[in-house]
């Protein structure tokens, strides 16, 4: 899976740069978005149609059932603008993505993803907009969905037998689990 890490790789250097604060509110915002569309993007260029599907129905699940929470539990946000600040949507959007990469393909895919996700909860705090544990639980709910919604692809094993160059043979077996 190393063609999607580094496919999504710019988008959490972009974040992780260091963008000044009047930018950040809109890399924050891009980036939760960012995520997961990059992600299906690079699903379907793939053709992992079901991997796309399933990253449709975590994406959908998270931020749907965000959005009712947001609704019925009346949690003023830590800036007092409102009432709706459990849990965090920029964050259920943004970690969706990292907890199906997670799932399907592996934490080795996913790492830049939850770093992103994360760097996107992290902006929702420091902007008083949200608290760690409506991040935290915004990050659960995905994970709870990917870990529902989304089969991990098979692991691949490798076997080689041929010659090693220096007129002999070599053979060789590779696990992936």
């Amino acid at each position: 899976m190393p063609c999607l890490t580094r496919s999504l790789l710019p988008f959490v250097l972009l974040a992780a740069s260091g963008a000044s604060l009047a930018n950040e509110r809109r890399v924050r915002d891009h980036l939760s978005l960012a995520l997961p569309i990059g992600t299906a993007a690079v699903e379907l260029w793939r053709g992992d149609y079901q991997g796309a599907w399933q990253l449709t129905q975590t994406f959908a699940l998270t931020t749907g059932l965000t959005e009712v929470l947001k609704k019925n539990t009346g949690v003023t946000r830590p800036d007092g603008s409102d009432d709706k600040s459990f849990p965090s949507g920029h964050a259920a959007r943004a970690f969706s993505a990292a907890a199906y990469v997670h799932q399907r393909h592996g934490f080795e895919a996913a790492w830049p993803l939850w770093l992103g996700a994360t760097y996107v909860g992290h902006t929702r705090v420091q902007a008083r907009r949200h608290r760690w544990s409506e991040v935290a639980v915004a990050a659960g709910l995905a994970y709870g969905f990917a870990r529902w919604r989304v089969d991990a692809l098979p692991a691949q094993s490798q076997a080689w037998l041929g010659p090693d160059g220096q007129g002999g043979w070599q053979a060789g077996v590779a696990l992936r689990f």
